[in-house]
């Protein structure tokens, strides 16, 4: 199919930008949010299973309706209630009001935009680029998730050095936010004007949807070892998000700093996510089990090194902070992957939004327990413990990933 390289831009970076406000700000500025709204890493969980749980419902209901109805429309509201959501978290910064908003977040960021975004890009790809087509949207998404993080980083330095921004939790935060939030509606915007005179993805998105095969799909031992490795390769994801409070409890660096260092890891993502993607899809051409081998060497290459986080025999920075790269690195290649072998499954693409709200349903169960979860072991067991106890969980999880992609290897005919 034909794209202009403008919608296409568009495309990527909503795919991104959908995920700024429940994720992105966590994930950079967590430490600045506890201080400055008086929350625990056990709220944060919370309120991100409340996402969790918003979303799991999305997945299923999701997927049908991206087979059903016009991405333009679906992408477009989904970005702009999201933006309303983060305004209202920053209106009326509480608990209960973190909790309610991610719940919505759950919604807004799932039903409308997944499917559709998964489709689309599926069927773009085509039958030999579809890991080189998924890896181009998660490193565009990387990119702008990395250009983003260094901007904010950018733009809080000009009003707060290190020691000011400790005093100025608040105002930090709301220039956060509303940076974020203004950003979100500008593609909003773009996804909407850029889109418009595409009909093309319009008529085939808009292919019959049959129950029947649907159901099959349902039914298919190898969606569900598919779901497992998602969720387990997802688990690996998820622990990027602890690892901004992990160098401040543990090894002592400032909010700032620790934020820089994280903004850091985000660049990894744009460069890993299109490698893997080319990777997979030469290897394939090469052997036909090629994007299920790496898989499994990506998925068991992630425990190791979760393995050794959770060791703590390193004194020396610089090794803990390769090791975490490279933990990250893992986490994004999968991304670039999973999605990628619905082609080597025959999944039709007419389906392939149902089946992204079934994988997804499964897949991405951690948003419900993996932050509630390793927020309590942080809470509960302050200092390297509590960390330890977070990397051993996420190695196990890798490690029943890659166990899972095995199988897949194994019933698969090639």
């Amino acid at each position: 199919m034909n794209r202009s390289p403008l919608s296409l831009i568009f495309i990527i970076i909503a795919g991104e930008a959908i995920f700024m406000l429940p994720f992105l700000i966590p994930r950079l500025y967590r430490p600045l949010m506890l201080e400055a709204w008086h929350l625990t890493n056990t709220d944060i969980g919370a309120a991100f299973s409340a996402y969790g749980f918003a979303a799991m419902l999305s997945y299923i209901l999701g997927g049908p309706t991206a087979d059903k109805y016009q991405p333009r429309l679906l992408m477009t509201t989904s970005l702009v209630a999201t933006a309303l959501g983060g305004l209202i978290l920053l209106l009326f910064p509480s608990r209960f009001t973190f909790i309610s908003v991610y719940f919505f977040f759950g919604i807004s960021t799932i039903f409308l935009m997944w499917g559709a975004l998964i489709k689309v890009t599926h069927i773009t790809g085509g039958e030999e680029n579809r890991s080189l087509a998924m890896g181009a949207l998660d490193s565009g998404r990387g990119l702008a998730a990395a250009v983003m993080s260094s901007a904010l980083v950018f733009i809080i330095s000009l009003f707060y050095g290190q020691e000011q921004l400790a005093s100025n939790t608040v105002n930090g935060l709301n220039i956060i936010y509303y940076t974020v939030i203004v950003f979100t509606l500008f593609i909003s915007l773009g996804v909407w004007y850029t889109l418009k005179n595409h009909q093309d993805i319009e008529q085939e998105i808009k292919q019959k949807w049959d129950i029947s095969k649907a159901l099959q799909i349902v039914k298919s031992y190898k969606i569900w070892l598919l779901s497992t490795i998602i969720l387990s390769s997802y688990c690996g994801y998820k622990g990027i998000d602890n690892y901004s409070i992990y160098l401040v409890d543990v090894h002592q660096h400032s909010l700032a700093s620790s934020s820089l260092f994280t903004s850091i890891i985000f660049w990894l993502r744009p460069i890993t996510a299109l490698l893997a993607g080319v990777i997979a899809d030469r290897v394939h051409t090469k052997i036909r089990a090629g994007r299920f081998i790496i898989l499994f060497a990506l998925l068991l290459m992630g425990a190791l090194f979760q393995l050794l986080l959770a060791l703590n025999i390193f004194t020396n920075f610089n090794y803990i902070f390769g090791i975490i790269l490279c933990s990250a690195t893992f986490a994004y290649a999968l991304r670039s992957i999973y999605f990628s072998i619905f082609g080597d499954l025959k999944i039709n693409d007419n389906l392939i939004g149902t089946t992204v709200g079934i994988v997804s349903f499964v897949g991405f169960l951690p948003d419900m327990f993996f932050g509630i979860i390793t927020g309590h072991m942080i809470d509960s067991n302050p200092g390297p413990v509590g960390y330890t106890h977070t990397f051993l969980f996420t190695a196990s999880f890798l490690l029943i990933g890659a166990i899972a992609s095995f199988l897949l290897y194994r019933k698969q005919k090639f």
